[in-house]
């Protein structure tokens, strides 16, 4: 369900601090302190001149890729007709219409943006999402397809449709169904070559040669055939010829042998220019990756001390978004958190509990308003506000004690659970994302 979310540079608006309870906020000043405490004992003052290489040559990639002006051109020749088309998609999503057509192409239209130079094909978008701004009725874009049993109508790139595919064979696979239509779309990833081949393809890119920085396209492949391969549940929705288990074992193969970085223990994008490749860690992919493979990975220990020494980067090599709380990027580093905890130090909880503090903290206070309504600022769509704010707090342990894996404390978060609850039944959304965050707010023990 998690997918890295980009942004074309808009601000963000701070939102007032939720209520809170005085026995919960003294909890998180005697706690919270006291863990801050403790981890700031144990961070060195001064990184040792290997680690301040690391982050030198990381600081260098983030936010572009080495010579690639092209993303910065794009920007600035598209940033402010996307950014208006977008917030009138938001308006309408917020009044509750569902328009899943239009967030469709929208996506599209970020990554076409963001990660080319297909100057023709954004005017084409803008023009197709205009048109379908003008159908209040589409219902279609959230059905599967005849042609080729892919899910997200309006797309027209593969690993999108891919992506669009995910969610709705989740929740089939929840109610006890099985597709319409035969899952067509997989047939060109059928054979573990197949999988070997993709991969070595996208996990390169050749931006002074082609103009196209592969890194988005390769987040949500791996993210969509890392559930797909390797959540069990999803296994009864899927063909019987197609061979999940030699599939599984291929990408697993690629991860450990190829992929990841010895150094940092992490995975990301890789940019070939003048003969140099650069390895890039990058927090969302490493996060689908550990994720989905449900922390069974090498180099734990590593891992740890990296998703440590990133916070003040800036995503995708970092948690930084912007100078504030992005709920996207805090879910992905409680995951990583949680799976990895039994293989953490004593010290490393220390600071593992103090961030997990501050992150909620400063998810109540600029992620929402008094009215328990999340930000859609930071997204294209409502829906997915609502879907990685409540996968937060829910992955936090937050509203249920049983997910609570690093303090003993019981929050008082029940006025909010119902307050957000409260906001997504009357959203009354079709969408998947909506569909789960529900049903996270909804299990309690």
């Amino acid at each position: 369900m998690a997918q890295s979310s980009d942004t074309l540079g808009r601000h963000v608006h701070r939102r007032p601090v939720l209520h809170r309870s005085a026995t919960t906020l003294g909890a998180l000043r005697t706690i919270g302190a006291a863990a801050i405490f403790s981890a700031l004992l144990s961070a060195p003052l001064v990184t040792d001149a290997q680690d301040a290489k690391k982050v030198s040559t990381t600081e260098w990639i983030s936010g572009k890729v080495p010579r690639f002006s092209i993303k910065l051109d794009m920007k600035q020749e598209f940033g402010n007709r996307y950014e208006e088309v977008r917030n009138r998609l938001l308006e309408r999503n917020k009044r509750g219409e569902d328009l899943p057509c239009s967030s469709q192409i929208l996506k599209e239209l970020s990554w076409l943006i963001l990660y080319t130079a297909r100057r023709y094909d954004v005017e084409q978008r803008f023009l197709d999402l205009e048109s379908s701004l003008n159908n209040p009725n589409q219902d279609f874009a959230f059905h599967q397809s005849a042609r080729d049993g892919s899910w997200g109508s309006c797309h027209k790139e593969w690993f999108l449709k891919l992506d669009a595919s995910v969610d709705p064979l989740k929740e089939l696979a929840i109610a006890g169904k099985e597709p319409k239509f035969p899952l067509r779309f997989l047939e060109s990833i059928s054979t573990a070559d197949q999988i070997t081949a993709l991969f070595n393809d996208l996990i390169v890119s050749h931006v002074g040669r082609d103009g196209r920085n592969k890194r988005k396209e390769l987040n949500m492949v791996v993210s969509s055939l890392g559930q797909l391969l390797f959540l069990p549940d999803l296994e009864s929705v899927l063909p019987n010829s197609w061979p999940r288990d030699e599939l599984a074992t291929a990408l697993i193969q690629f991860m450990d042998d190829k992929w990841q970085n010895p150094t940092t223990g992490y995975w990301g994008a890789w940019y070939e220019e003048d003969g140099k490749v650069v390895k890039t860690d990058d927090l969302s992919i490493t996060f689908h990756i550990v994720s989905y493979r449900n922390g069974k990975v090498e180099q734990w220990p590593t891992i740890v001390d990296h998703t440590f020494r990133i916070r003040e980067m800036h995503y995708p090599y970092g948690w930084h978004y912007q100078g504030m709380q992005n709920n996207h990027h805090a879910y992905d580093v409680t995951r990583l958190l949680r799976l990895g905890w039994s293989e953490m130090t004593f010290l490393q909880k220390a600071r593992a509990r103090a961030e997990l503090f501050i992150m909620l903290a400063r998810a109540q206070r600029l992620s929402m308003n008094y009215d328990g309504e999340f930000n859609a600022e930071p997204y294209n769509k409502v829906a997915e506000a609502y879907y990685f704010g409540v996968s937060f707090f829910d992955e936090a342990g937050y509203f249920r004690p049983s997910k609570r894996f690093w303090t003993s404390i019981n929050f008082d978060s029940e006025p909010l659970r119902q307050l957000i609850l409260g906001n997504l039944r009357k959203l009354n959304s079709e969408d998947p994302m909506a569909a789960a965050a529900l049903r996270k707010l909804e299990t309690t023990d």
